[in-house]
């Protein structure tokens, strides 16, 4: 681990066109996700620059977890990004942005329960566990990447 008094350089956004660029981190730059975020959501992602690449670093991430089928294999996705992923990242990316981590959330399995009464407090557990249970799921994206992913995408972020 480098030093406390060694400051790390800016990681930077590393786009991939679909050629297996060396350290790419996204399929699109923060001007894009603004540009997406403007024309479907009406507002920009976020403020900052920084939180915008953040998010399209922890989506990127998030999108290499998911199983494609083998002519999209990922990040290349065959030769040629489609829009369709790109706007799917930039959906995913403006959720990202206003709620970090929902893509990828931190949980303690079996933990999850719900409030069933008030008086003398009382809980029932939700009867999903894990951290399936704790994803939301964006429908939008999930729509834009169905015909590149195999398998259960029912998990995908829903807002």
């Amino acid at each position: 681990f480098p030093s406390h008094d060694m400051a790390l350089p800016p990681i930077t956004i590393v786009i991939e066109d679909g050629t297996g660029v060396a350290g790419a981190n996204s399929f699109i730059t923060a001007a894009q996700l603004d540009a997406y975020a403007n024309a479907y959501f009406g507002q920009n992602a976020h403020d900052g620059t920084t939180t915008k690449e953040a998010a399209l670093r922890r989506t990127f991430v998030y999108l290499k977890s998911l199983t494609w089928k083998a002519e999209y294999p990922f990040p290349t996705l065959g030769g040629e990004i489609p829009e369709d992923v790109k706007l799917a990242q930039a959906v995913l990316a403006y959720w990202e942005a206003l709620t970090p981590n929902i893509l990828q959330p931190n949980v303690t399995p079996g933990q999850q329960k719900v409030l069933n009464r008030v008086g003398e407090i009382s809980w029932t557990p939700t009867g999903q566990t894990g951290v399936d249970a704790q994803r939301a799921v964006v429908t939008m994206a999930q729509d834009l990447l169905k015909p590149y992913l195999s398998g259960d995408t029912r998990f995908l972020l829903r807002a």
